[in-house]
Formats: structure tokens, sequence, C-alpha cells
């Protein structure tokens, strides 16, 4: 029975160890050669006079949540991930099945759980240092591989429109992998800027993704990714 209670009492502290990887160095970003946006369709748009709006990276933002699931989930934490150099263009055209957007994200930039970030989404604001580098790590090198796949692109295009409320299909390719989705958004466009903002649900499996797990896989990431987009352009010329 005594070994059984120091077993009991030095569990948790094993299992903190197996999940904030805290003993991981700080993960290091590597190749970030953007994949190439399809700038001559949106050149011929302007040319014919229709609007092109460009991707403010500062003003947008694209936000993914993560959950934990197994036995042992309440001995983890949820976790948000934000893109802030979202890149991109948007046509809107008088005829909504011309309407499109090309977007791109750099995947080795995502920043994790980011306090101000995590009040946003009602996490409590502060977690250790350590447990974020050991996060950033397992996330870019054991699910995203962003080594090998450095960028998620998204190609939107117009379903359905009406009094500002939009269905896109979006056609994700993320991880060597492509999928497509129904979302939807609200849209504001006036002649200098345009809003879109929306969340949609991807899995890790739609991706050909494992989700992170530890301790024997009695705590891993759950599959769904809720992901958050505040998209904000200005029209260029």
């Amino acid at each position: 029975m005594n070994k059984l209670c120091s077993f009991m009492r030095a569990l948790p502290l094993v299992l903190l160890a197996l999940l904030a990887a805290c003993a991981q160095p700080e993960w290091v970003p590597g190749d970030t050669s953007a994949p190439p946006l399809p700038e001559r369709v949106y050149r011929d748009a302007v040319r014919q006079g229709e609007a092109v709006y460009r991707v403010d990276s500062q003003r947008s933002r694209v936000f993914m949540r993560t959950g934990r699931d197994g036995p042992m989930k309440a001995a983890g934490h949820d976790h948000v991930i934000a893109s802030v150099d979202v890149e991109g263009l948007v046509l809107v055209s008088t005829d909504p099945e011309r309407s499109r957007a090309d977007l791109r994200l750099p995947l080795q930039q995502l920043v994790v759980d980011d306090p101000a970030y995590r009040e946003r989404f009602g996490m409590e604001p502060d977690l250790p240092e350590s447990a974020i580098e050991g996060t950033t790590r397992n996330m870019q090198d054991k699910v995203l591989e962003s080594s090998r796949f450095p960028w998620a692109t998204a190609s939107v295009r117009v379903l359905s429109m009406q009094d500002g409320q939009a269905e896109l299909g979006v056609s994700v390719n993320l991880h060597g992998m492509s999928f497509d989705y129904r979302v939807p958004a609200s849209l504001t466009v006036d002649p200098k800027n345009l809003s879109v903002t929306g969340s949609m649900t991807v899995g890790h499996a739609d991706f050909g993704m494992t989700p992170f797990s530890a301790a024997g896989g009695l705590l891993r990431v759950a599959d769904d990714i809720e992901i958050v987009f505040d998209i904000v352009a200005e029209r260029g010329t």
C-alpha cells in the first residue's frame, strides 16, 4: 500500500514532465519560401475595372483553437495559435461567380498561446514559457511538419450572398493535402476596405496529420480544430 501511495503522489510530476516538454530548446523557423499567388488573375480584373483588394497583414488574424482529449485531459491545456502574417488578394466582382480570394499563411511564424489571444477566447492567460516552447516544437515538428510543408493556402469562392451574409467554398491546402469546406461568413465591402469574418472546423485527419499525444495516448490534442478568421483588405490598383 505504501508503494502504491508513493507512486500516486509521484504520478502528477511525471505527467507534467511528459506534457510540458520543458527541456526542449526554443523552436527555430526554417525555410519560408512562399507559394505564388495568382497575381495575373487579379491584374486582369483591375484592367477590367473590377474591385481588387490586398489583405492587410497588420489588421488580419487567423486563429486556430485546439482542445484536449483522452482519459487524462484534465491535466492538459487548450491552446490558441495565431497567424499574424496572412497574405492574399480578394476580387469582388459584379458577377458573384467571378468573386474570389487567394490566401497564404506562413506556418513557421505561428504564434502559440499569446496571453492576449488566450484571454480573448476565455482561456487562462498565462502559461509557463517552457510549456509554450514545448507546444510550439511539438506542433511544428511532429504535427505540421513545417520544415517540409511551410505554408498553408486557401482558395475561396462565393457560393451565395445576401445582405452581407455569405456562404463560401473554401479549398484549404495544408500538410501536402487539400480539403474543401462550406463556410458561412459575414462580409462588409466599401470602395476602400473589405472585411470577412467567420469560423469553421477542420480535422487533423482531413490533412493526414496525427494529433500530438503524451503519456501513452492518455492525453492528446482533440482531432477538431476551430478556425476563427478576421480578414481585412484594402483596395489597390
